[in-house]
Order: C-alpha cells, then structure tokens, then sequence
C-alpha cells in the first residue's frame, strides 16, 4: 500500500503529473498570502483523490465548479470530526496550561480529562478519513452514518491505511517549515496529502458507504 501510494501523483502523462503538482503547490503558497480560501479546491482534488478508489490515474484540477462544491463539503467534515475534540482539548489541557491545575481537583482526576481528551481526539482523527471517503463517494449523510463508518474502520487493513497516511502527512508537515523559505516545502505538502488520501482510499477500497445504514 505504502509504495503504491508514494507512486500515485506520479501516474500518467507527465504533463499532467507537473500541472497537477505546480496548481496544488502553487496554492498552498497562495495561502502563506490569502488564508484559508485557497485551501478550498485543494481539499477538493483531494475529495476527488478519494473518489477515485485507487484509480489508474490522479484527478486533475481542470473542473472548478466541482472541486469547489467538494471543497467545502470536505472542509464541513473535516469541521465538523476536529472542532469538538479541539474544544475540548482546549477546555481542559489547554486551559490548565495556562492557568495551571485548580488546587481543588486532584491530580488524578486532571490526568483521567486529560487522558480522556487525547482519545476522544485521536478517535475522531482516526474516524476522519473514513469519513472523507464516504463524502466522497456517496454524499454528506454517508460521512456521518455510524454504522457504516464503523464498519469500514474496525478492520486492519484500514488501521494500515490510516497509519501509512498519517505518518506521511505528519513527515511532511514536520518537514515544511524548514523548506518554505525556498517554496519546496509548499509542493511537498500538497504531494504528502495526496499520498495520504491515495492511502486512506486504498484503505477502503471497494466500500460505498449506503447511509441508511
């Protein structure tokens, strides 16, 4: 899966291959200038990376109307999976680190929130790409059917998958900032995403995701 993955942005013509790595390199540097907006069609051709179930060839960014309208369903998921473990992260590590502890709760007590809030994050990021895929290939309701997701999560070869993603993407988020100041880290970024997302739809390769279920 790894190797598979690693070779994914680099199928098919060559000319496709450059355009696809200068448009979504080239945003990510927009978005070092113009927060945010830019993101939004690259989290698009990601959608559509996922669509894809492991295709021949990686999507090209050539039909903006789409890659928008899945930009913005992709980032309502991404939203809606991150912003509660975030708040709650915040409201108990975050807070006691800068206020410190309250002398009236135990030190035992603190460590089993804190303890707490590190799963419940780490739950919904693990849940996250599933989530992304049924967006992708059945809809808005399919990403957050429990059934469904669940069913498509509790196995080894999504677990593999999702490692293989998240260490990928991890490496290049950890490696970026020192590359940015020559605009190589921006193109590594948005290669290390679509690596991530050709891994996490191998993962499940093959499963719709019906949201009824």
């Amino acid at each position: 899966m790894l190797r598979e993955a690693l070779r994914f942005p680099f199928r098919g013509d060559r000319g496709n291959v450059l355009e696809t790595l200068a448009v979504g390199g080239g945003l990510h540097l927009l978005a070092a200038f113009l927060p945010v907006l830019p993101l939004v069609p690259v989290v698009g051709y990601l959608v559509g990376v996922l669509r894809d179930d492991g295709g021949d060839e990686p999507p090209l960014f050539r039909e903006p109307r789409r890659l928008l309208r899945d930009g913005l369903l992709g980032s309502v998921v991404c939203l809606a999976y991150l912003l509660p473990p975030a708040a709650f992260l915040l409201l108990t590590v975050g807070r006691a680190a800068v206020d410190g502890i309250p002398g009236d709760v135990p030190s035992s007590l603190f460590l089993a929130f804190s303890t707490l809030s590190l799963l419940i994050a780490v739950a919904f990021a693990y849940v996250l790409p599933a989530a992304l895929v049924a967006l992708a290939r059945s809809g808005l309701r399919a990403a957050f059917a429990p059934r469904a997701l669940l069913g498509a999560v509790t196995n080894g070869r999504y677990f593999y998958g999702w490692t293989v993603g998240g260490a990928t993407f991890g490496s290049a988020l950890a490696l970026t900032p020192a590359l940015n100041p020559i605009a190589v880290g921006f193109f590594v970024l948005f290669y290390a995403e679509v690596v991530a997302a050709a891994a996490w739809a191998d993962a499940v390769r093959g499963n719709r995701f019906t949201p009824g279920r």
